[in-house]
């Protein structure tokens, strides 16, 4: 039968240390599903070029694909098998301010409730001169008593100096919200982790009553989750995996019902 495309993936939770209500999800968007199979060859030589017998050795069922819509669950699912809860982190880049032009020299960022970790403060246009000098764009944080340049932040409430007033800034800091959830790895003893099986459909020239070839892989770990971002292009999350055989032996099956 003729194949052709991107088939359908489902991820199925079924054992080892799984997340908290494993369930069956899809990779969506996905791209360039690979099944490789290997296997070492061991040969028997003697006085001659070629060897009087050969007989497989070990062998491998790896593989990977891509998928372009990241999903916290299901990478927890997939890898992690850790901890998911309501709500994370937001972050609020070059959030505009203008230090007063009277004491105290200080701004409330707008989110200051709510207000998690700074991420730093840079002058919004040219820095004021000091001495015939032009400070650095990025402001560099201390700990109290700011000098020109300078700022020291509390819970969401930054200080600056009096040489900076007047001036125009941006704030980047990150703030808690409720809404969402996020997935927390944590550490974990060596050898954590969920196991899962692997199906496989190929929907190529198939109508929806049609019977459908496909590969089941029972027993998947997988090694790698590459999450690249990319300044021209969308970020397509690479998988990489390894079957082996389940508890009653079983590694893969496949399956090829001709043509509907």
């Amino acid at each position: 039968m003729i194949q052709f495309g991107q088939p359908l993936i489902w991820v199925n939770p079924n054992a080892g240390n799984l997340a908290t209500n494993p369930t069956p999800m899809q990779p969506l968007t996905g791209q360039n599903f690979e099944f490789n199979i290997a296997q070492d060859i061991k040969e028997l030589r003697g006085l001659y070029k070629s060897p009087d017998d050969a007989a497989p050795g070990d062998a491998k069922y790896t593989g990977k694909f891509e998928f372009g819509r990241p999903d916290l669950d299901l990478f927890n699912q997939m890898m992690f098998a850790d901890v998911r809860s309501t709500g994370g982190p937001q972050t609020v880049w070059n959030e505009a301010h203008n230090v007063p032009a009277s004491t105290p020299y200080t701004i409330t960022v707008n989110q200051s409730t709510a207000f998690d970790k700074d991420l730093g403060v840079k002058y919004a246009g040219a820095p004021p001169a000091v001495s015939g000098a032009t400070l650095p764009q990025q402001l560099t944080r201390v700990a109290t008593s700011p000098a020109q340049g300078q700022y020291s932040v509390s819970a969401g409430v930054y200080t600056f100096a009096a040489a900076d007033a007047g001036a125009a800034v941006v704030i980047s800091y990150d703030y808690t919200v409720t809404a969402g959830f996020q997935t927390q790895i944590n550490q974990q003893l060596m050898g954590y982790g969920p196991q899962v099986e692997l199906w496989i459909a190929n929907m190529y020239q198939k109508s929806p009553n049609s019977l459908i070839p496909g590969i089941r892989l029972y027993a998947v770990k997988f090694s790698k989750l590459g999450m690249p971002f990319k300044r021209d292009g969308y970020e397509l999350i690479t998988a990489e995996y390894t079957a082996f055989a389940d508890a009653s032996g079983r590694i893969a099956q496949m399956w090829n019902p001709g043509i509907a």
